[in-house]
């Protein structure tokens, strides 16, 4: 007779587990990933109705089953080959993009007016959340593009690291269209279908995977105050720890080698080139989020409500046609514009989407450990363990961020630190918020899920094994080491801060998100103003 995945208690947590300690042991994302799904599968093997019961066998079967069920299952699913379309589709707009000159020359309008350390720094940072669609695209364009700025202000390359680094994932993790949304909301929606398989509480009935993404944006306090803090630290000039030991180098003469601007002239209009197609896929996103909905409306001859509209909108096709359209207006603008030939806005093209590969690699095997997760009823172990040992909602924003943070700092992955943990606190959060009023359990279930996309981007841009960690001190000419130890106080200042102000006060007090994110801003200005000190000019 078959055994339920219950029986295994706490053992369920096993391929999770193994996923992470490889990770940290080999520092690579992608075979832990597969291991953790591969012992995920052996284990429902071993408990399957025809399963002989040898030890061969649950390896040959599991080893079968983690491909044909898992992997391929993760590629074969609509709604998830969607979201490797949009993402391929996005990347290669960013190549013709670049191909063209397009982005650069949108960083550099941005940049033509700084002259003082404070103007530079800042500058960066509002290039930072300019280029908000990819943080890949983000890192690759404005570290390159501002070293020369950063050179002529003496200012170190440890700080352009930390400001590129601390703007490309917390911004667009954010962001309501880039590379980011579409897994985002993968993640949440397949979650919450496992939730929808054994009954939906509630005050979840009218919740989906779209509302919940825009819902838990206030409560994804670290990525919104990572943001803030370099904004601090770039206008009052002060810094700490070993960040102002490199700035007091940089401001000596120190550190700074010659860099050369562009051999290129950048045109007048060449950031249009850029800005149109970032602009057409935010239009046709929202055309396409809100068109089913207003057809649905105008069938039915009733009114319009944006409630509805968005009800019955579709994200992942939104996503998709916007991707589509931004690469055709990006291939458009790019030939008819005489900036690339149409030979080298297809190779730019296929570049972009190379470099997503990896991304998707990795989004692909993190489906394939959270469906095999979700099958170990990992979810249903874990929130019994909570609800039988009294764990009070009030207290899981906090204790998920933390999690989060320390996992994708293990394992140097925010997609895959998302893969794992959102079916288990989705599920966590649906069955402790069930006997709770709604307006009680809806904001801390929110604050949940910001909780996971939060923390995960805190491993993100701190892991020295994260691939945006590599590429940020690789783009901002860098040493890796020097990046990580100088970025990582500051990044557990914002941390700590995020989950006393954020997590933790507005979950226990019920307070709006946005008073905790006012909070939290007061607080890092004081300790700014307390821990930091300028650079001597000499």
């Amino acid at each position: 007779m078959a055994a339920s995945p219950m029986q295994y208690g706490g053992w369920v947590l096993l391929p999770a587990l193994s996923a992470i300690v490889l990770a940290i042991a080999t520092r690579q994302v992608i075979p832990s990933l597969f291991i953790g799904t591969l012992v995920a599968s052996m284990m429902l093997c071993r408990i399957a109705p025809d399963h002989s019961g040898g030890v061969f066998s649950t390896v040959i079967d599991g080893a079968a089953d983690a491909m044909a069920v898992y992997v391929v299952g993760a590629v074969a699913d609509a709604d998830h080959a969607k979201v490797m379309l949009f993402t391929l589709m996005i990347g290669g707009m960013v190549g013709v993009v670049n191909a063209s000159g397009g982005t650069r020359a949108m960083v550099e309008m941005v940049a033509r007016r700084a002259s003082t350390k404070r103007q530079g720094q800042c500058t960066v940072w509002l290039a930072g959340l300019v280029v908000f669609f990819d943080d890949y695209a983000n890192t690759m364009i404005v570290g390159p593009t501002m070293l020369p700025l950063f050179d002529r202000l003496k200012i170190s390359r440890a700080k352009l690291a930390y400001i590129v680094d601390s703007t490309a994932a917390p911004v667009a993790s954010i962001a309501l269209v880039g590379t980011w949304v579409g897994a985002e909301i993968g993640y949440i929606d397949g979650a919450l279908q496992d939730v929808a398989s054994s009954g939906t509480p509630v005050f979840l009935s009218s919740v989906d995977a779209w509302g919940t993404f825009i819902n838990s944006i206030p409560y994804r306090f670290y990525a919104i105050l990572a943001l803030v803090m370099v904004f601090i630290i770039g206008w009052t000039g002060r810094d700490f720890g070993a960040m102002r030991r490199h700035e007091q180098l940089a401001a000596d003469g120190g550190g700074i080698e010659e860099t050369l601007e562009s051999e290129h002239p950048v045109g007048r209009f060449d950031w249009l080139l850029a800005a149109i197609p970032v602009l057409t896929l935010v239009a046709v996103t929202g055309v396409a989020l809100l068109y089913p909905g207003y057809a649905k409306a105008h069938a039915n001859g009733v009114p319009l409500a944006w409630k509805s509209m968005f009800d019955d909108a579709d994200s992942y096709n939104a996503i998709l046609f916007g991707a589509m359209a931004c690469l055709i207006a990006a291939m458009l603008l790019a030939v008819g514009s005489r900036r690339s030939k149409l030979h080298d806005a297809v190779e730019g093209m296929v570049e972009g989407m190379t470099r997503m590969f990896p991304a998707i690699v990795v989004l692909v095997l993190a489906w394939s450990l959270s469906q095999s997760s979700q099958d170990l009823k990992v979810g249903e172990v874990v929130s019994g363990w909570l609800v039988a040992k009294n764990f009070a909602m009030q207290n899981l924003p906090v204790v998920v961020f933390a999690c989060a943070a320390g996992v994708s700092f293990a394992t140097g992955t925010s997609w895959g630190t998302m893969g794992i943990l959102c079916p288990v606190v989705v599920r966590v959060a649906a069955d402790m918020g069930a006997d709770l009023p709604a307006d009680t359990a809806l904001p801390l279930f929110y604050g949940s899920v910001g909780s996971v996309l939060a923390g995960a981007i805190f491993g993100d841009h701190c892991s020295p094994i994260s691939d945006t960690t590599v590429l940020s001190s690789a783009a901002s000419g860098c040493d890796h080491q020097v990046h990580v130890w100088t970025q990582l106080p500051y990044a557990l200042v914002t941390a700590a801060v995020s989950m006393a102000t954020g997590d933790l006060l507005c979950a226990r007090l019920q307070l709006s998100p946005w008073l905790g994110l006012v909070f939290g801003t007061i607080i890092l200005v004081v300790l700014v103003a307390m821990l930091g000190r300028k650079t001597d000019h000499r």
